[in-house]
C-alpha cells in the first residue's frame, strides 16, 4: 500500500536516530517531505543517509536548542518520538521525567508561535496489568516508571492541545520489531544469539503479546500526521491486533533462522520477572476508523525479514536500514 502524499510538507523529527525514529525517517524522505531530524550531538552515530535530511542538533531537555530548531525548521507537523527509559539499561529516573515529561513540555512550549500538527508517542506500557485486546479508553495504571512518564507527558500534551486548538494525536505502539532494532530488546537478542549458534534460555513464554512489523508502525504515523483528526487529543493504539504468546513468537523466529535452531531455546529455563505483564494485547478498530491503518506485514513475514536484516548486518552497518 502506498505510503500518504508528504511533497513539500516541512516536518520535525524529534528521536530521529533511534529505531522507529530511524525507519519513520527515511519514509518521509520518501514520501517527499522536507525532513528537519533532531539529535542530541552533531557527532551521534546514525543510520540515516547523509543526504536529503536536514539535521539540527537540539535536545528535549533544553528548551533554547529547541527553540532554535523550531525556528530553523518552521515545521507544518512534528513527529515526537524521542524518548528515555525505553531500554532495559536506561534506568536513570530523574533523566526519564526531564525528558519524557519536561522534555514534552519543552516542546510545547517551542512550538507555541506555530500552527503545527504534533504527533506525540506514547507506550503500550501505560494500560499496566491488562486483560485482552485493551482499548484506549480504558484507564491507564502503569506499573513501572518509564510508561508512568510516557503517560503523564500524553496527558499533558492532550490537555494543551484541548486547551489551545493545536492538532495533537498520539499513537501508543505495541510491540514494533524489524531491522535494526536495539540488540537489548527480546527478539533481536534472540535472533543474534540463534544466528551465532549459542543457546537461548527464557521464560516458559506464556505472556500474550501483540508484535507488529516497524513497517506498519511507521505508517500509521505517516497517516497520523496527515489525516482529518476528529478531535484534538486523540489516542490510538498500534499494533497488528493478534495475540500470540511469547513462545509462538520466540519458536517462529527459531524455525526462520534454521530448521533445527528451535532445538536451542531453552524454554523455562529463566523465572519470570517480579510485576511481569502477563497481556499486553491492543484492540486497533480506532486507528482503523479514524486514521485508515491496516497491518500488512504477516508475523511471518515480518520475522522473515527481520532474521535476514541481522543475518546481513555486518555486511550493511553502513547503510543499515533499509526500509523493507
Amino acid at each position: 500500500m502506498d505510503d500518504p502524499d508528504y511533497g513539500g510538507r516541512r516536518v520535525l523529527l524529534t528521536g530521529a536516530t533511534g529505531f522507529l525514529g530511524t525507519h519513520l525517517a527515511r519514509r518521509l524522505l520518501a514520501a517527499g517531505a522536507e525532513v528537519h531530524a533532531m539529535r542530541r550531538h552533531a557527532s551521534k552515530h546514525t543510520r540515516l543517509p547523509a543526504e536529503g535530511l536536514h539535521w539540527h542538533t537540539a535536545d528535549l531537555t533544553d528548551y533554547r536548542s529547541l527553540e532554535r530548531a523550531v525556528l530553523a525548521s518552521r515545521p507544518e507537523i512534528v513527529f515526537n518520538l524521542a524518548a528515555y527509559g525505553t531500554t532495559f539499561d536506561q534506568r536513570d529516573r530523574d533523566l526519564a521525567l526531564a525528558v519524557n515529561v519536561g522534555g514534552s513540555l519543552n516542546l510545547w512550549r517551542a512550538l507555541e508561535a506555530t500552527r503545527c500538527r504534533l504527533v506525540h508517542t506514547g507506550s503500550c506500557g501505560e494500560y499496566g496489568q491488562i486483560r485482552g485486546q485493551v482499548t484506549e479508553d480504558v484507564a491507564c495504571q502503569p506499573t513501572w516508571f518509564y510508561p508512568a512518564t510516557k503517560n503523564a507527558s500524553v496527558v499533558l500534551l492532550s490537555t494543551l492541545g484541548r486547551q489551545t486548538g493545536r492538532e495533537v494525536v498520539t499513537l501508543r505502539p505495541f510491540g514494533p520489531y524489524g531491522a535494526a532494532d536495539d540488540p537489548g530488546r527480546v527478539l533481536p537478542h534472540v535472533i543474534i544469539s540463534l544466528l551465532n549458534g549459542d543457546d537461548v534460555k527464557v521464560t516458559a513464554g506464556e505472556q500474550l503479546r501483540d508484535y507488529s512489523h516497524v513497517d506498519d508502525h511507521v505508517r500509521a504515523f505517516l497517516l497520523a500526521g496527515v489525516v482529518p483528526l476528529r478531535q484534538t487529543g486523540a489516542i490510538y493504539n498500534i499494533g497488528s491486533g493478534e495475540i500470540v504468546t511469547l513462545r509462538k513468537l520466540i519458536e517462529t523466529v527459531a524455525n526462520a533462522v534454521a530448521s533445527d535452531a528451535v532445538k536451542r531455546v531453552e524454554f523455562g529455563a529463566v523465572d519470570y520477572r517480579d510485576g511481569e505483564i502477563w497481556e499486553m494485547c491492543c484492540d486497533i478498530s480506532a486507528a482503523r476508523r479514524d486514521l485508515g491503518y491496516e497491518p500488512w506485514v504477516s508475523l511471518e513475514d515480518g520475522i522473515r525479514r527481520t532474521v535476514e536484516w541481522f543475518a546481513t548486518a555486518g555486511e550493511r552497518a553502513a547503510t543499515a536500514v533499509t526500509g523493507s
